[in-house]
């Protein structure tokens, strides 16, 4: 489902930047498509249809009206200050003066407001340039603003930028009405517990956490119950008085003892500090946890969290899984992957049909078209998502190692054997799925080896005697031709077509360009908040440029250029930022260097009619070389059907002309820096004549 866009609105990118900075921490970017706009960007950066229009300030209305989209929803973004600078303010002692330094008086105004209402006991006068500065003052406190703050001042304390109220955040998903704020809730209180731990016990009675305590401890998913030294319950949300079965809020302010069960408080008492236990209250069990509260050496009491067992025993498993298996787990969906051609659209529905099933699936296609993201959203779209995804790469590993790490190996099975033996890959994809990414470069011995586990479903470990049963999903990937490689005996033919049941043709960039705009808009939003950036556009010559280039790299090399461009690059991509472009001009330039050689091969090319055929030929080994067999099914993609003869005579003239390397046996055939060069000539040349 398309993300609903959320606009934000301010006179200064400093607003925007802290916007953009929450929206990643608060996970507020997962649920919305955020942009930032400052007023002056309005007239040429529009505001799009339905968005939701957040200002930084009701000042600014009147300058952003005119170029609301019909129909469009305003709101104000109620500020305030970040949690973690309240603490160094604490350090000022009580009802001293401290000047409030901001960039205007109506945010100098409102942050004193904060202060206030934050609980902050001393006496603040309000400063901006060009007000009047009191006499006496030593300590100011400034918003992000410190070089507004007076050279008189001796101790500057700087709370930071000003952040997004709560409120605003719950009343932008109720506008929507996108039920996901409570994960946004859940980030906060982190924060707020972490305060708990940290800051003293002023704070931690102060207004700043009675305003936001209650609404966000009641949405989160355990129950839970602050304890003071005395055993006097001080908060306790709305989860544990329907758990513990206790008449409502009015037991705040109560001694545990009197209103607590019985077989609880002595659960409370006989759990040490962090522990965890597995409780039975009621004929249910209940997985518990406690949490001192020390601030300064004191014991100030105990944070109280628990929750059903048959709830979490899920997320326990989840859990032992990524602890013992290091993070096998399959991070994409398929609502991550990006394409709207008719061409990838039946590659996404091909693949959610086969993810239903526990057959071997084998993905094929040219490297970074996306075959190790696909087969994490099969995984994800399977039965086994809950369990392993385990990604082994053959062409990343040495033989040496490799089977030893995909089967494991027992103690004493070779020197420096791990005491107690090592579990493998297929061990640890019990029950889940085992991706074997660059299957093509497996060695005759793994193949052998890989045969009997796709037939068998059974392992036997290096150095053991006994077989071990595997239940997993294998999905496969290849850059390479299977088939040919079977002509040729590079691959085994039984593990060929063990593999090769539900097959899936990914389709690379170049036959897709009506998807790069999309997914460079994509790649462009996830860098821009990930440096935390205002976004940046593609003028319509870089675009057009993008949409002819070939890609050999496909989509990896495409999110490679935007995220240089995302660090380059200030508001709009011009056709000479773009870099493959700048390493096909030094090509040009090579190429102009023996301008007549490559006259006069292009004439003796065009007078045999060889000239397509021949820079076809160099265009395809430029992406990946290989042999003449792969090479031939490529021409024939592209229109030219020539015979093995045909094409070994066109080879050798490639050859003889210093153009091409003819390898020997498997190595195959790649192109020549001259052939680079003459490439870049053709390409050059034929845009000349285009342009006249």
């Amino acid at each position: 489902m398309e993300k609903k866009t959320v606009t934000f609105v301010a006179q200064m990118d400093e607003f925007l930047q802290s916007v953009v900075s929450q929206c990643h921490e608060l996970g507020v970017s997962q649920d919305f498509h955020i942009e930032g706009r400052r007023v002056d960007q309005l007239p040429y950066r529009p505001i799009a249809e339905g968005s939701l229009v957040v200002l930084s300030t009701k000042r600014i209305y009147s300058q952003v009206e005119p170029y609301l989209p019909p129909g469009s929803k305003t709101i104000v973004a109620k500020r305030m200050l970040p949690y973690h600078s309240l603490r160094e303010m604490l350090e000022i002692p009580p009802g001293v003066k401290v000047l409030l330094v901001s960039d205007t008086a109506e945010t100098a105004e409102e942050t004193i407001q904060l202060l206030i209402a934050s609980g902050m006991d001393f006496e603040l006068y309000p400063y901006y340039p060009g007000a009047y500065l009191p006499p006496d003052i030593e300590i100011a406190v400034t918003p992000g603003e410190s070089e507004h703050v007076p050279s008189s001042i001796r101790k500057v304390v700087d709370i930071g930028f000003r952040i997004i109220d709560l409120s605003t955040w719950l009343e932008i998903y109720a506008h929507f009405d996108n039920d996901h704020f409570h994960k946004v809730t859940a980030r906060a209180v982190q924060s707020l517990i972490y305060i708990t731990k940290e800051l003293n016990n002023e704070i931690i009675h102060a207004r700043l956490l009675q305003m936001y305590l209650e609404g966000i401890v009641n949405r989160i998913e355990d129950a839970v119950i602050a304890l003071d030294e005395q055993e006097v319950i001080r908060f306790i949300n709305q989860k544990a008085i329907d758990t513990l079965h206790l008449p409502g809020l009015g037991v705040q302010g109560e001694k545990a003892a009197e209103c607590l069960p019985e077989d609880f408080i002595e659960t409370v008492r006989e759990c040490g500090e962090n522990e965890e236990q597995l409780v039975d209250w009621g004929g249910r069990t209940f997985f518990f946890r406690k949490m001192h509260i020390i601030m300064e050496g004191r014991y100030l009491g105990s944070l109280l969290l628990f929750r059903k067992a048959a709830e979490i025993e899920k997320m326990e498993h989840d859990y032992r899984i990524r602890l013992y298996s290091k993070g096998l787990v399959a991070k994409y969906s398929f609502d991550d992957i990006h394409g709207k051609s008719p061409s990838f659209q039946k590659v996404i529905q091909l693949a959610k049909k086969m993810s239903r099933s526990n057959s071997t699936i084998l993905l094929l296609g040219e490297t970074g078209t996306g075959k190790e993201l696909l087969a994490q959203a099969i995984h994800n779209a399977s039965p086994r998502k809950r369990e392993p995804f385990v990604g082994v790469n053959f062409a990343a590993i040495s033989e040496s190692l490799l089977e030893s790490e995909l089967f494991g190996y027992e103690e004493g099975a070779f020197t420096g054997a791990r005491k107690g033996g090592h579990i493998g890959w297929f061990e640890l994809a019990h029950k889940g799925t085992i991706f074997l990414d660059e299957i093509g470069d497996a060695s005759g011995a793994i193949q052998n080896r890989l045969l009997r586990v796709l037939q068998e479903r059974q392992i036997m470990r290096v150095g053991g005697n006994k077989v071990i049963p595997v239940d997993i999903r294998v999905v496969a990937a290849t850059n390479q031709d299977l088939q040919q490689m079977v002509k040729e005996g590079k691959f085994r033919a039984d593990l060929y077509y063990r593999l090769n049941i539900l097959p899936i043709h990914l389709p690379p960039l170049r036959k897709r360009v009506e998807d790069i705009p999309w997914l460079a808009d994509e790649f462009i939003r996830h860098y821009c908040l990930d440096l935390r950036r205002p976004p940046f556009t593609l003028s319509g010559e870089a675009l057009k440029a993008m949409q002819e280039y070939d890609w050999p790299g496909n989509i990896r090399e495409l999110e490679n250029v935007v995220e240089y461009l995302a660090h380059v690059v200030e508001e709009e991509v011009h056709v000479h930022h773009l870099p493959f472009l700048q390493e096909n001009q030094e090509l040009v330039v090579a190429a102009e260097e023996y301008r007549e050689d490559c006259i006069a091969l292009c004439q003796e090319y065009e007078r045999r009619g060889f000239l397509p055929e021949m820079t076809a030929i160099l265009q395809e080994l430029s992406i990946a070389g290989g042999g003449r067999y792969a090479l031939q099914e490529q021409l024939r993609a592209r229109g030219f059907n020539l015979s093995t003869q045909q094409l070994r005579y066109r080879f050798k003239l490639l050859q003889q002309d210093e153009l091409i390397y003819v390898g020997k046996g498997r190595q195959g055939s790649a192109i020549s820096p001259q052939g680079e060069a003459f490439l870049a000539y053709c390409h050059h040349a034929k845009a000349r004549e285009g342009k006249r």
